[in-house]
Formats: C-alpha cells, sequence, structure tokens
C-alpha cells in the first residue's frame, strides 16, 4: 500500500508518523501500535470492547449474525443509525470515526478503514450500500457518502488527506476505483515511497452519477449531477453536469438532453 499515517501519540510528540516510520518505532509496544492502528486510541476499554465484539461476531453466519451486529455493534461506531444490515467478514479499523445511517448496508467482506486525527473519518448517510468485497479506506481525510448511493462489489474509494465526497442516488458499478493519491517524485535521494503523498484535494461525485464498471475516477476530479462514465474509464479531469463520457482517458462524448 501507499505511505499510511497512524494517529498522533505521545511517543510522535502530537504529528502522525508515516507507516515506515511506524513500523520501525521501537519505543512504542506492540500492543499500542496495535491500538493505535486499529481502535484509534489507547483506552483499554476501547480495545476490549473491540475485540470482544469483533471476535464473536465478525464471522457469526445468518440471521443470528446480522441480528446481533445490527443491537451489539451501536457502540463501536461514533453514530449508527437502526435497521443497518452488516454481513459476515466486515473489517473495522477505528470504527469511532465512522458514522453509518438508517437501513445501511454493508455487504460481506467488506473493509471500513480510518486512519488518522479525530478529523479523519467515513460517513454513509441513510440507506447507503457498500457492495460485497469493497474497500473503503481514509488516511487523514472523509469519506462520505451520500444517501440511496450504491456502490457495487469490490471496489475501492478512498481519500489522502483530502475529502471524498459521493452525492446521492449515485449508482458507482463493481470493479471502480475512486480517489486516493499518489506520490511525490521530485527527489532522486530517497526512494518514492518515502516521500510523501502528492494530493489534490480529493474527488467529489454530484447526486445521481453512474459510474461503470472497471472505471478509475482520480484525485482532483469532478464530476457533475447526473452525468454518466461509461465502462472502463479513466476520469482525469472534470466532467459537467449530465454529460455522457468514455474513454481513456474519458471525454464527453454528449449531453443528457
Amino acid at each position: 500500500m501507499n505511505e499510511q499515517k497512524t494517529p498522533s501519540s505521545a511517543e510522535s510528540g502530537g504529528t502522525p508518523l508515516s507507516f515506515h516510520e511506524f513500523s520501525a518505532d521501537g519505543r512504542t509496544s506492540p500492543l499500542k501500535k496495535y491500538q493505535d492502528l486499529v481502535i484509534g486510541d489507547r483506552s483499554l476499554w476501547h480495545l476490549f470492547q473491540f475485540e470482544f465484539l469483533t471476535f464473536g461476531l465478525t464471522y457469526c453466519p445468518g440471521l443470528l449474525g446480522y441480528f446481533l451486529r445490527q443491537k451489539l455493534y451501536r457502540g463501536l461506531f461514533r453514530e449508527m443509525g437502526r435497521g443497518v444490515m452488516m454481513g459476515t467478514g466486515v473489517t473495522l479499523r477505528q470504527p469511532g470515526k465512522i458514522s453509518i445511517g438508517r437501513g445501511c448496508v454493508i455487504d460481506d467482506l467488506a473493509r471500513l478503514s480510518v486512519r488518522g486525527g479525530e478529523e479523519a473519518g467515513i460517513v454513509l448517510h441513510d440507506h447507503a450500500l457498500i457492495g460485497r468485497d469493497t474497500s473503503v479506506n481514509v488516511r487523514d481525510g472523509v469519506v462520505e457518502v451520500g444517501s440511496h448511493t450504491s456502490v457495487g462489489g469490490q471496489s475501492r474509494l478512498a481519500a489522502t488527506k483530502g475529502r471524498l465526497t459521493i452525492g446521492q442516488h449515485v449508482l458507482i458499478a463493481a470493479y471502480c476505483y475512486i480517489g486516493g493519491g499518489g506520490h511525490e517524485t521530485g527527489r532522486k535521494d530517497i526512494p518514492m515511497v518515502l516521500q510523501g503523498p502528492a494530493v489534490k484535494g480529493g474527488v467529489t461525485i454530484g447526486d445521481d452519477v453512474w459510474i461503470g464498471t472497471h472505471s478509475v475516477v482520480l484525485d482532483g476530479v469532478t464530476i457533475g449531477k447526473g452525468s454518466v462514465i461509461g465502462a472502463g474509464s479513466l476520469v482525469n479531469k472534470d466532467i459537467p453536469e449530465y454529460s455522457i463520457a468514455w474513454g481513456w482517458p474519458a471525454e464527453v462524448q454528449r449531453k443528457r438532453e
């Protein structure tokens, strides 16, 4: 994976360390590293609560599993509305920074991961769907998914030091990659992976957008309301409202009229 940030700690002087610095840090115990990465704080109660619930319920099958996770996972999240359906094998990282609205569906094997300070997080509004084996990854940023939006299976949503905002009633097909960031490449004396992230502020997707399968939407792009992105497209520049675009890179082919 690209360079990753961890929550601030006493050892790091209040500044998040890069993943490489964090893994090489010999002053912090493995337990505290685990708490920083997975829980998001050093509270022993939060650690016990997370371990107890996820150990027993992550892979609890069938209707019983859905029911128990719906009732008992509430304390793990920043906010969790009524009627949330969470499938088996869902991976959670720092769930205290994740808000899930009413009636959301998190399908089997999905991953919701936050790394960063208190301002980082994931927000799923009412009746959003995160498909099977889809990842939502945040590193010092925010991912916000609008109400009644569907994200297909094996997709990836990511925000690195920026914001990925997806509007309402959006259709994102399977196998899409949206957001994230790159790395600085200006120096030759150190590896690119150690030069820090190169970010362009995140991605904004308007309401009522349809993104076809195997599409890539790069950091810094805005897709206007009501637009359609054809399958297999690379979106590396803004798309105006009510446009139909496709290609590698995507170009506007016509307007929805």
